[in-house]
């Protein structure tokens, strides 16, 4: 006798609709052995499709024991009940259930990919699905979807899929409710083939009494209860016709090659103690496994091209604006950082203090307080300090031929160029020499050498007048660019401070005069004579400390230096101001990535608006394809497949508006960087930082919905309208 595959104890299954109970099986007891072609009829809501969900490791038992293949069900764990699903039961449904815009062939392969023993390779799985089709007359139709096949074609179809896994049993549910008759013939042909020819065990739910006669064993049910269990008589089969759909029929792997449950549950329970030869299969087989996930969500993915487009533009616009936000910021802060190297970071400036007159009191610079003697004392009495070089300036004319321009006029030591971070670019520096002679050179600035010389003209060797006095360019300086209060800093000359203080400039006047232009405050009267020739005296002095480190005790020492030179009583106000040009630079700086960081955090907004509004499309996308999930575990998805699947579709969709969102980005940085002319900057970082964020908002956005469609009831999925 062949030992039992199906055996019943006392079933019962119980559903609560609110406050009614409803008992869909009321103590079923059955024994169905391997082999058997079994028809389990009864009308509309005896219970027979409850019994054949039950059957089918779908639903789980109220009370009672169901053993399969003599192990009980109801100790089996989720991933262990689909294992079984997609190993050892077939399922043919009446709706035929087959997943629409799909290809035949698409629609049988699918098992496969949650087979664990399936093939790794998307040739093999083809491959066998072509062979299924072809097995049941169906080699010309592996490219048409459903909704282009016959309802013959289409149970065929799902007849191929059902056996593509080699199943041991073949659960099917009205397959013959939707056919016409000759049709309802041939699909029963095919499952008796199966039966006979490869030993397959069938179980058909059906109400049709002509169907059922096909079978061996009829069971009948009313009201949750079997009421009958007959056998059929048949007459001897002769030989099938030649060519007839059913003859020949073969499963791609024999049932009893696929191991028993008790296998599955041990291969399914392995852990790290497997095998290496079978740790590498398993590792093959999550690989191929990731590759499948990732193809049914392009695929589900393409089947909505403009939902999905429409779906990535929240992702696409934050991650472009992302990036574009970033390369200003980036830029801005390039700038200052630009500016500060070209300050130098041990830079201090010693500026005059100011007059008062009449109560009223100037600004810095309004009082020629500051000596040259005040600048060559504070190397020699500041341990911090490098060296000094000192100024005066005052605006001027310079003129070369037919050309002029009004400039800015430096006369400075030999010191300044190096101190202040200037490169000459052609031509040489001031020397000592030049100094000391007090000779009649010159450098000039890039926007000067454009002025007076234009783009072609060689500046160096030429003789220009610089306040009426000729002196010959001995220089060119690099060129800076505007600062960060939009001076620019190239429109300038320098000559020796000696030549400017002796001939050029003649004196240091104030550096800031009061203005006269308020009727409410005339101009005060000038009793310090500060126009009249005063010589030794300096616009500015410029100190450079011995390091970043050394600038605070530079500040004291200075400080301190000058304080006692200009015998400024205690308490009293200082005649001059020491600013550290470093930290207003840094103070910039600060501002400038806070700048940045507010942009960044604006753009980020979008994609959060973006994850929002994928959550909402795979939301909607679950509610949609609740039929397809429910067919997705019919055939062996674990919920942890239809997880990642959501999961890869929401990666996918937010990816591709990422990657999208990097070209936008860049393009529009570029055209911000050309049309506004403000400083732009790519940061490698946001950009691949975007891409990640994005795909992380995937992730957190999609992992509700795709949780969602894990825990749907594969019962209701497959029932849903």
């Amino acid at each position: 006798m062949a030992s039992s595959v199906i055996a019943l104890h006392g079933i019962t299954r119980v559903y609560h609709l609110g406050d009614v109970e409803v008992r869909a099986l009321a103590g079923v007891d059955l024994t169905i052995a391997s082999g058997e072609f079994v028809a389990i009829m009864g009308a509309s809501g005896s219970g027979k499709s409850t019994l054949m969900n039950l059957l089918g490791c779908l639903d789980r038992p109220s009370s009672g024991r169901y053993l399969f293949e003599d192990v009980d069900v109801a100790e089996l764990t989720e991933p262990e009940l689909a294992r079984i699903r997609s190993e050892r039961i077939g399922f043919v449904f009446q709706s035929f259930n087959l997943l629409a815009r799909t290809s035949a062939l698409e629609n049988v392969a699918l098992p496969l990919f949650y087979a664990d023993g399936g093939p790794a390779r998307r040739s093999e799985r083809r491959a066998r699905a072509r062979q299924a089709l072809g097995t049941l007359g169906l080699a010309e139709r592996e490219r048409n979807t459903p909704s282009q096949l016959s309802g013959g074609q289409q149970q065929r179809v799902a007849i191929a899929r059902a056996l593509i896994n080699g199943p041991g049993m073949i659960l099917a549910d009205e397959p013959t409710g939707n056919l016409d008759s000759r049709t309802s013939n041939e699909i029963m042909d095919v499952l008796r083939a199966l039966n006979r020819e490869q030993g397959v065990t069938i179980i058909v739910v059906t109400h049709d009494p002509s169907i059922a006669a096909h079978t061996d064993r009829i069971v009948t049910m009313r009201d949750g209860l079997i009421v009958g269990d007959e056998p059929v008589a048949h007459e001897a089969p002769g030989p099938a016709p030649a060519g007839a759909v059913g003859s020949g029929v073969r499963t791609p792997a024999r049932a009893e090659h696929r191991g028993s449950v008790r296998d599955v549950r041990a291969a399914g329970r392995r852990g790290a103690g497997a095998p290496p030869a079978e740790a590498r299969l398993r590792m093959v087989a999550s690989w191929s496994f990731a590759l499948m996930i990732l193809a049914a969500a392009a695929q589900a993915i393409s089947r909505n091209k403009l939902r999905s487009v429409l779906t990535t533009l929240g992702v696409f616009i934050g991650v472009a604006a992302l990036i574009a936000m970033v390369a200003v910021g980036q830029g801005a802060n390039a700038a200052v950082e630009k500016e500060i190297e070209n300050l130098g970071t041990n830079l201090l400036v010693v500026l005059p203090g100011a007059t008062t007159s009449s109560g009223v009191r100037g600004g810095h610079g309004s009082a020629s307080t500051l000596t040259v003697d005040d600048a060559r004392s504070i190397p020699r009495e500041a341990p911090a300090v490098e060296r000094v070089s000192y100024m005066v300036r005052q605006l001027g004319q310079v003129e070369y031929e037919s050309q002029n321009w009004t400039t800015n006029v430096q006369g400075v030591t030999p010191e300044y160029v190096p101190i202040t971070h200037w490169t000459i670019v052609e031509g040489r520096a001031l020397t000592d020499a030049d100094e000391q002679t007090a000779a009649l050179v010159v450098l000039i600035g890039h926007t000067v050498a454009q002025q007076l010389f234009g783009a072609h003209e060689d500046p160096l060797g030429a003789t220009i007048l610089v306040k009426g006095f000729p002196l010959r360019v001995v220089g060119v300086l690099s060129a800076k660019g505007q600062s960060g209060w939009g001076q620019d800093q190239d429109d300038l000359v320098m000559i020796p401070f000696a030549t400017a203080e002796g001939k050029v400039l003649g004196v240091a006047a104030p550096s800031q005069q009061q203005s006269g232009n308020n009727p409410l405050f005339p101009p005060p009267v000038n009793p310090f004579g500060m126009q009249p020739r005063l010589t030794g005296k300096v616009n500015a002095i410029y100190v450079q400390a011995r390091g970043a480190a050394f600038v605070p005790a530079a500040v004291e020492q200075v400080s301190d230096l000058l304080h006692d030179r200009h015998r400024i009583q205690p308490g009293g106000v200082n005649d001059f101001d020491v600013r550290n040009l470093s930290q207003i630079a840094q103070a910039r700086e600060g501002s400038s990535r806070i700048m940045a960081l507010l942009l960044a955090a604006v753009a980020s907004i979008s994609l959060l608006v973006g994850g929002i509004g994928i959550m909402n499309i795979l939301l909607v996308s679950v509610t949609e394809r609740t039929r397809e999930i429910g067919i997705r575990m019919a055939i062996g998805a674990r919920r942890v497949h239809v997880l990642l699947q959501f999961l890869a579709e929401a990666v996918l969709l937010s990816a591709a508006g990422g990657a999208a969102g990097i070209l936008v980005g860049v393009a529009i940085s570029q055209i911000i960087s050309r049309v506004a002319e403000w400083p732009t900057l790519l940061s490698p970082a946001a950009i691949l930082g975007g891409f990640w964020f994005s795909a992380a908002v995937g992730i957190f956005f999609g992992y509700y919905p795709a949780r969602k469609a894990a825990h749907l009831d594969p019962i209701e999925a497959l029932r849903y309208e």
